[in-house]
């Protein structure tokens, strides 16, 4: 095994060991196995301190493994926001050197995201229709056979079972409607597919059940208003600087893109 000194009392140390067993001195801080420049990603014989091209302090390479700033779990250096619960994805070495600058490029100087994609919003709002309406099929099915079945006069006693099996078979479609948003971390199957989520901006976390029950909940409200309710929402993401409808002031979520982040 690979020896060293410590600087204080020249006493021999393996590699791996944090303090030194003569005089206490902490050896993480001194000798780094392979160590690498955090800007550069350039490695450096051990006991070098500085990178000589950036002059960055050099750190051990596993504290450069892109890490969720909550759970802990590993990710590539793509990965900017953990699926999982929503924590920033930044390694341990960079997590103290994030200052203003970098913190504005992903967020308004208000404190929010920026606004996502109108379009993307449109197709996730398209597809999640389109996953509504197959989830619907099997009870328009059933209710239609039991409209047939209450026109014949011998068979209109078999109309009501069949219109209660529709009843409950139309509670999927309409659960998915309300809970989308929640039930995939923030993302709905549709807002998925184009790369949207939706956040709890309070805890910077993906949306739960219950706060996209309430935001869609306002929309189905507004909806009841006689000719323009079904245009209040639309209208508001577009005028909002941040694409939040009322929805989403209720329930503190904003939709974002996960490519922002």
């Amino acid at each position: 095994m690979k020896k060293y000194n410590c600087p204080s009392c020249s006493k021999e140390f393996a590699i791996g060991s944090k303090f030194c067993q003569h005089c206490g001195r902490n050896l993480e801080l001194e000798i780094i196995e392979n160590p690498m420049c955090p800007k550069c990603h350039k490695t450096f014989p051990e006991g070098s301190k500085f990178c000589d091209i950036d002059g960055s302090k050099l750190t051990s390479p596993d504290k450069l493994i892109p890490k969720c700033v909550k759970c802990g779990t590993e990710y590539s250096i793509e990965t900017k926001f953990c699926p999982k619960d929503g924590g920033a994805v930044i390694p341990e070495a960079l997590r103290f050197d994030i200052n203003e600058q970098n913190i504005s490029k992903q967020f308004n100087f208000n404190g929010t995201y920026s606004k996502a994609s109108l379009g993307n919003r449109f197709l996730a709002s398209l597809l999640d229709g389109l996953i509504t309406t197959g989830f619907a099929i099997p009870s328009l099915i059933f209710y239609m056979i039991g409209m047939v079945k209450l026109q014949d006069y011998y068979n209109s006693d078999e109309a009501i079972p069949l219109f209660i099996l529709a009843g409950f078979l139309y509670l999927i479609p309409l659960t998915y409607s309300f809970i989308k948003d929640g039930i995939g971390k923030g993302q709905s199957w549709g807002k998925k597919a184009v790369g949207l989520m939706v956040v709890y901006l309070p805890q910077n976390a993906p949306c739960s059940l219950g706060q996209s029950f309430l935001r869609n909940l306002i929309m189905v409200l507004l909806g009841l208003i006689p000719l323009i309710g079904w245009l209040i929402e639309p209208i508001i993401v577009l005028a909002s600087e941040n694409g939040r409808r009322l929805g989403d002031k209720a329930a503190n979520t904003q939709v974002i893109e996960l490519k922002t982040l």
